[in-house]
């Protein structure tokens, strides 16, 4: 039985850039709907750890789970993609990018 060797996966510098840029667009957001790691996490049926390692850009979001922050936020969906260069360059979106609705503040 031959064994198929195992390839570890390296995070290219662009991904890193991406996951980085989008991990603090999705912690100000989380911050402007007054929601913590933990509560946002239940909300997603997932760990406050790994909300943690979004928001630090150590694990990035696949598009099912931008969907549902987007909803969750109350945020566009383009608000965690827009404006990235992943050259090295990063634009941040402007501040009206991201409105928190009246009814999260309360949750």
């Amino acid at each position: 039985m031959n064994k198929r060797p195992y390839k570890s996966y390296t995070k290219s510098d662009e991904e890193n850039v991406l996951n980085v840029v989008i991990g603090e667009r999705l912690k100000d957001a989380r911050k402007k709907a007054k929601l913590t790691q933990t509560k946002l996490a239940k909300k997603l049926n997932i760990s406050f750890q790994q909300i943690g390692k979004y928001e630090k850009g150590q694990n990035g979001l696949n598009a099912i789970r931008i969907v549902q922050i987007s909803n969750l936020l109350n945020i566009p969906k383009s608000y965690l993609l827009e404006n990235i260069e992943l050259l090295g360059k990063v634009k941040l979106p402007d501040d009206n990018s991201v409105k928190v609705s009246e009814s999260l503040e309360n949750v």
